[in-house]
């Protein structure tokens, strides 16, 4: 009896293609890819390796992937970043939302998942309906479907409420990892560091604290004349002083408050 083949999980099974990788796992193969193409395209020997981590048929799998995201271009004997990784690689947090959401409507299942359901408010079960009709094997409908939702989600395009899926119109919103959320938590606590430095500044410019007390400032002028002060002065009289001098340092002390 001939034994049959092991399939490896993620092999294609027939059916419409999609990529069999997450668009956020797909984003950190491209920031790798970026780097290892930085000086030209290197062949399938280098970049399935060192960028996939797999030489065999899974790094093949993950490499047609970065394709269908549009990250990854060339044949197998130069591989190389697309426009759309670099630009992705060396974007802002707050110019990031856009090109992500670019590469999730890349692969042609997603883009069809997506304009059928925007704005709306779906099961799994519903996509996975779509999906099939659309030409997905049977077998990986379960599969697409979660990788539809995972990439969407992490590119802004739809929501996870409750179990159920809320597929968004195009948005600015950051992906889960740079949540504007996240970054708003980090603001208001960088004001409120602010605000406490501003009010140190003004206790160090008025020298007083919290209480009102007098405080020690160095912007503060010292004040020989302050009421209360107390200054003892010791003045050798004596017979051949001379009279202009002594007067001089009289009025000296007088103009000082000391006598």
């Amino acid at each position: 009896m001939t034994p049959k083949k092991r399939i490896l999980a993620g092999r294609r099974k027939g059916g419409m293609q999609f990529p069999h990788a997450s668009l956020k796992r797909a984003v950190e193969y491209a920031r790798k890819l970026v780097s290892k193409t930085h000086t030209g395209p290197q062949p399938a020997s280098i970049i399935l390796k060192g960028v996939f981590n797999n030489a065999g048929s899974v790094g093949k799998i993950r490499a047609s992937a970065e394709k269908q995201y549009d990250l990854m271009t060339g044949p197998a004997s130069a591989y190389n970043a697309t426009a759309l990784a670099k630009q992705i690689n060396s974007a802002p947090p707050e110019e990031l939302a856009p090109l992500l959401q670019k590469a999730c409507l890349h692969p042609r299942l997603f883009k069809s998942l997506y304009d059928t359901f925007q704005n709306d408010t779906v099961t799994h079960a519903k996509i996975k309906q779509q999906a099939l009709s659309l030409g997905v094997h049977p077998d990986s409908g379960d599969e697409a479907v979660r990788l539809f939702v995972e990439s969407a989600v992490f590119a802004g395009l739809a929501r996870e409420t409750g179990g159920d899926v809320e597929i968004t119109a195009p948005s600015t919103l950051l992906p889960p990892e740079v949540d504007s959320e996240e970054g708003g938590d980090q603001t208001d606590a960088d004001d409120e560091r602010g605000d406490e430095t501003e009010q140190q500044d003004v206790t160090e410019d008025t020298g007083a604290d919290a209480a009102g007390k007098p405080g020690k400032s160095k912007s503060l002028p010292r004040r020989l004349t302050a009421p209360g002060a107390q200054m003892q002065v010791n003045l050798s009289l004596d017979s051949t002083m001379d009279p202009e001098k002594l007067e001089k340092s009289l009025n000296l002390l007088k103009k000082f408050g000391v006598i």
